[in-house]
């Protein structure tokens, strides 16, 4: 069961416009405010809405986080990161788990398991 930061980020992540959601020390999501900026500045367009589940893979580091998105259109290629979708949060979340208890990946392609 996802559990959020707060009722707010629940309904923006349930009801409101596209955005990305990050997972914080308690394990709830939350808003992401700033990647959230920087994706909608970046299209030419109002992204559709609709539900994924992602890996972030930022390549400068390697280091691998869940990230839930509202729109496909968001998980497109990024400057700063790989993204993998999966069909839901238990396979997103298996993937990060295989990468061991510090998730980070060196990979040349960064598939984190996805079919």
């Amino acid at each position: 069961m996802i559990q959020y930061r707060s009722p707010f980020d629940e309904q923006l992540a349930t009801q409101g416009p596209p955005a990305i959601f990050t997972i914080d020390f308690k394990d709830r999501l939350g808003l992401d405010e700033a990647r959230t900026r920087e994706l909608w500045t970046r299209m030419d367009r109002a992204p559709e809405w609709g539900v994924c589940h992602c890996l972030y893979r930022d390549r400068e580091t390697g280091w691998v986080q869940y990230v839930l998105v509202t729109s496909p259109d968001l998980c497109g290629p990024h400057p700063r990161a790989d993204i993998v979708r999966f069909a839901n949060r238990e396979a997103a979340m298996t993937a990060l788990a295989a990468l061991g208890e510090l998730p980070v990946s060196k990979e040349p392609e960064f598939t984190a398991g996805s079919s």
